[in-house]
């Protein structure tokens, strides 16, 4: 790219020429969208890697991942985490609904995905109040983003997976959902225990509390968005 008042040329993404201080064309959206991208792309590398960590080992595997972060860091791969099952879900219900009610249309489409997004904001929300009232010691809202993103996942890959092996193979897809729900046990325990810092004891129980609010939020997001 060359500037075109003196016809020297531009470094990619600055944004007035050195040599005569003309205003480079490259829109400020256009650097932004930049930044931006690259800042996904980091976020993703870093999610796929706490993910092969975690998968392998969900109870040492949670806290270095975590740790590993910077809290900003965090809560943006909790997000991705989010993010991913969200989009999972809705591939999943693309797939399975037409056995039953027809091709989904746009609306639908959209409506599935604001829809996905109800339960990570109801775990987050139960993974915040289990700390504060099982008195936890340590987390902050990043690592209940964190945790709560990374515990739904696994159904998103479940879903997923339900859509492409069809409603024949139901088999199948109640075993994965028992995995899944396996998993995610596993790291709500870690996360009050080693994240948290929730006493053992107290985090035998607030599991199941966060298990029980986040369905129940759940239910009360679902019924007034529906």
């Amino acid at each position: 790219m060359f500037c075109e008042q003196c016809g020297n040329q531009l470094a990619a993404g600055i944004t007035a020429c050195a040599s005569c201080g003309t205003p480079t064309t490259t829109s400020t959206a256009s650097v932004f969208a930049a930044q931006v991208g690259e800042k996904v792309k980091a976020r993703s590398q870093e999610a796929l890697k706490a993910i092969k960590v975690i998968t392998l080992n969900p109870v040492g595997g949670l806290p270095p991942a975590f740790q590993s972060l910077e809290r900003r860091q965090a809560m943006e791969v909790g997000m991705g985490f989010a993010a991913a099952f969200d989009i999972c879900v809705a591939i999943g219900l693309l797939l399975i609904l037409p056995h039953w009610t027809g091709s989904p249309g746009l609306g639908d489409v959209l409506k599935f995905l604001l829809l996905g997004l109800v339960p990570f904001a109801a775990m987050t929300g139960a993974c915040a109040l289990a700390r504060r009232v099982f008195r936890g010691s340590g987390g902050c809202i990043e690592s209940d983003v964190f945790i709560a993103g990374l515990a739904i996942l696994p159904f998103g890959i479940v879903c997923l997976l339900a859509g492409v092996l069809g409603v024949s193979n139901v088999e199948v897809t109640g075993v994965l959902a028992v995995f899944a729900l396996s998993y995610a046990i596993l790291i709500l325990y870690t996360g009050c225990t080693r994240i948290s810092q929730i006493s053992e004891g107290r985090a035998a129980l607030a599991v199941p509390v966060i298990v029980v609010v986040a369905g129940w939020l759940s239910k009360i997001l679902f019924t007034a968005m529906l």
